[in-house]
């Protein structure tokens, strides 16, 4: 398909502003992705997709963290709980077909609402393995301390997503489980020994290398690279991710506007392509930002195809009921809280 700037960005609002109308048409990012802060009702979201898609093409990827706990950006409905990824693997330590049996309908209720509104990337499932010091930014979002279960759940969620149409995203790759600070705020750097990283924290991406698309740690890890976090790293990148993990689909940096990575956007954008990522997220809607990051990509003439695989498409969601699907997940929850 048509060529795009590598770029995934965000919208500043709940409308497009005229800015960001002229910005996707002069740029012609990849994707997008939506926060919290556009999402105001379930009418007024499907009217935004709507008016990207207008202003730039029907089958532009629209991505949203729709992770289930705290990680949930549709807070317009109360119509039903989501439960954090922890939640399932404990669930998992008692019964384990029925903790995938309850992982699958989550993963199928928070589809059929992006289905509805037109989104068609979720990024989950969380593969960090959270250690002892972790910074708490993990935390419950991975489903256990335990690979196997993290691994066996990640292969659920992945399976019940692409059932219904939705492309997941394996994070945050190679692993940002050891990491005692939030990259949010600070660049964490990792002393674990190569050796353990790869029996431990790089296990549950290997056994769901299937995903065709993956978001990256600002991570040190500093057996493996000491200067630069994985997604400024191309030891990292072609020795870890690709070679060892084996994953072979598209690569997303996670979000460049977190503090984890110093200095000028643009550079920092070409230097993570440079490093092996095949697309740039930003997230916070800074036109300003966004302008710097888009010049810089667009001056060294990158470009990427939109491949036949994120125009997904499933006829499964129309046979689901969400409203017993609803009850029965609470069901199951609610008996193994007591």
């Amino acid at each position: 398909m048509s060529n795009y700037l590598p770029l995934i960005c965000g919208i500043s609002g709940n409308e497009l502003l005229k800015e960001e109308i002229d910005f996707l048409k002069d740029y012609n990012p990849w994707g997008i992705i939506l926060f919290a802060r556009n999402c105001n009702s379930r009418k007024q979201l499907k009217e935004l997709i709507d008016n990207i898609k207008i202003s730039t093409h029907a089958d532009i990827p629209i991505m949203i963290d729709q992770e289930g706990g705290r990680v949930h950006r549709l807070k317009y409905s109360d119509e039903f709980i989501l439960y954090p990824a922890k939640q399932f693997g404990d669930i998992y330590k008692i019964d384990k077909k029925v903790a995938k049996e309850a992982l699958n309908i989550q993963c199928k209720i928070i589809s059929r609402e992006l289905n509805d509104l037109g989104i068609t990337i979720n990024t989950f499932p969380v593969l960090d393995i959270p250690k002892i010091n972790e910074s708490g930014v993990i935390g419950d979002r991975s489903f256990s301390k335990d690979k196997e279960i993290v691994s066996d759940l990640g292969k659920e969620a992945l399976e019940s997503f692409i059932s219904m149409g939705i492309n997941p995203v394996i994070k945050h790759i190679p692993g940002h489980g050891r990491a005692e600070v939030d990259s949010h705020f600070n660049l964490p750097v990792v002393d674990t020994s190569y050796s353990t990283l790869v029996e431990t924290d790089f296990y549950p991406f290997e056994a769901c290398n299937f995903s065709k698309l993956a978001m990256t740690a600002h991570v040190v890890y500093s057996s493996i690279d000491t200067d630069f976090p994985a997604t400024l790293s191309n030891k990292v990148i072609e020795n870890i991710i690709r070679k060892l993990i084996k994953f072979d689909g598209l690569i997303i940096t996670d979000d460049i506007s977190m503090k984890a990575l110093s200095g000028d956007k643009g550079k920092i954008s070409v230097a993570a392509i440079e490093a092996g990522c095949d697309l740039v997220l930003h997230c916070n809607g800074d036109m300003i930002e966004m302008n710097t990051i888009a010049k810089a990509l667009e001056d060294r003439s990158y470009q990427i195809d939109l491949p036949d695989y994120m125009t997904l498409k499933s006829d499964q969601h129309t046979k689901f009921s969400i409203q017993e699907s609803i009850s029965k997940l609470q069901d199951i929850v609610g008996k193994f809280s007591n």
